[in-house]
């Protein structure tokens, strides 16, 4: 295919993405909307309960009664006389200013201590935000997933809902190793899981986090001429699994390749020059022997997943990945998923990871 329609092709997928992810922005600001009106609507309106916090105490109201006592009896103001006001008028004015005088300076006051303990409060937070930040720990409240996000797990549970993989009755946004993966790759830790092979759930969560990231980066104005995801597998029958679980995010222009011995490495070498994929599915030796052949270039992939790390797979497994790490040229955000892990195996297992890293299991 020529080049230029590899470019039109590429340009149709961002588009769709960039259109998909403004629909599902479109809900959270209408409800913005309606929240700005009825505030609107409330803001001529004064509560009982804002009369403290628009008042200060007087000296005929120390403790403000007569906001929180509606029902208080009245006094009934005596005014003088004609001939008194001479007489009263320099008394009043005396009083009126001293009452004023300690009046601002109670409230002058009342400001300084508030403004002293915000600044001593917002100082204490940013020093615990930095202690967490250097400590490589990510609190609960700093964010959420975003509803595009929300919106690729829900289409893929919707497609395999009859795969007998994923567990019934159960969302996958609620999936607590999905929320604690995204918190991970969010702040850019990678990640060692030690519970053994990845599980459908657990790819669902890995494919939305990446299609999310792609799209967030395409609306900064960065594009990908590389796969961004690089999934590598033991086996085809893996293969095969998880190429299911991306092959519902085509409805969000994301392409998946799954490259492994059951074709023919020609016929897999045309299916790479007709699209160019977002994810690739692959076993370590075609993905080797492709790259050899300068068949598919993995130099700016961004996600590295590694699956099916095991003792008994030998050390060839482990070489066969270091020697494709070394074709990727950026520093990817990498998971790995291992069984059995002795400690004689955990040195080897490490090395495939950066720092920092973080065990989910």
């Amino acid at each position: 295919m020529p080049k230029g329609e590899d470019a039109i092709i590429r340009k149709k997928n961002k588009a769709t993405r960039k259109k998909l992810r403004s629909e599902s922005a479109k809900v959270s600001n209408r409800i913005a909307a309606i929240i700005a009106q009825k505030k609107r609507r409330q803001s001529g309106k004064r509560r009982m309960c804002q009369g403290m916090c628009f008042s200060l105490p007087t000296l005929e109201d120390p403790f403000n009664d007569k906001y929180m006592n509606p029902d208080a009896k009245k006094t009934k103001k005596v005014w003088p006389s004609k001939g008194d006001n001479n007489l009263t008028e320099n008394g009043n004015d005396a009083s009126r200013n001293k009452r004023k005088a300690n009046g601002d300076h109670k409230s002058n006051g009342i400001n300084q201590e508030q403004k002293r303990a915000r600044v001593e409060k917002e100082s204490t937070a940013s020093a615990e935000k930095s202690t967490k930040k250097l400590s490589g720990k990510v609190s609960m409240d700093e964010g959420c997933p975003s509803k595009f996000l929300i919106s690729c797990l829900k289409t893929v549970q919707d497609t395999m809902r009859d795969d007998k993989s994923f567990e019934r009755g159960k969302h996958l946004f609620f999936d607590s190793w999905g929320f604690e993966y995204w918190r991970c790759h969010t702040s850019g830790r990678h990640v060692l899981e030690t519970s053994g092979h990845a599980t459908m759930e657990q790819i669902a969560w890995i494919g939305s986090a990446a299609a999310d990231t792609i799209t967030k980066k395409e609306t900064d104005g960065e594009s990908f001429t590389c796969p961004y995801l690089l999934f590598i597998v033991p086996s085809q029958e893996k293969a095969a699994q998880v190429r299911a679980v991306f092959k519902p995010l085509k409805a969000f222009g994301i392409h998946t390749v799954s490259l492994h011995p059951g074709a023919s490495i020609n016929h897999q070498i045309q299916g790479l020059k007709t699209c160019e994929p977002e994810f690739l599915v692959c076993t370590p030796d075609r993905l080797v022997e492709l790259v050899s052949m300068d068949a598919v270039d993995i130099s700016g992939v961004h996600s590295l997943i590694i699956d099916g790390l095991e003792c008994s797979s030998g050390d060839a497994y482990i070489d066969s990945i270091k020697s494709i790490q070394k074709h990727i040229s950026v520093d990817p955000h990498t998971v790995v998923f291992c069984s059995g892990l002795t400690d004689a195996y955990l040195p080897a297992v490490s090395s495939l990871l950066p720092t920092p890293m973080c065990r989910l299991s």
